[in-house]
Order: C-alpha cells, then structure tokens, then sequence
C-alpha cells in the first residue's frame, strides 16, 4: 500500500491518520462554532 510514502510514514500515518483527522477537525469545527468554548470549559 506504500507507494510514495517510506514505512516511517505508513506507521505514523497508518491507523492514526483517522483519528489525528478526525480531531482535528473536530477541533476547528468546535472553534469556528463556539468561539467561547474555553470560557465553557473553564
């Protein structure tokens, strides 16, 4: 499955890819849609 990308690259952006993806949007959406979220948390 590794084409352009060497094996250091599959493992740190195999399984995790979706999960690091994931959060990441998960967090510009929470950021975008409530801008006051860290006054919430606290």
């Amino acid at each position: 499955m590794v084409r352009f990308r060497p094996p250091v690259s599959e493992r740190i952006f195999g399984e995790d890819r979706r999960a690091l993806f994931g959060f990441f949007l998960v967090f510009l959406l929470m950021e975008r849609a409530t801008p006051q979220a860290d006054l919430i948390r606290l």
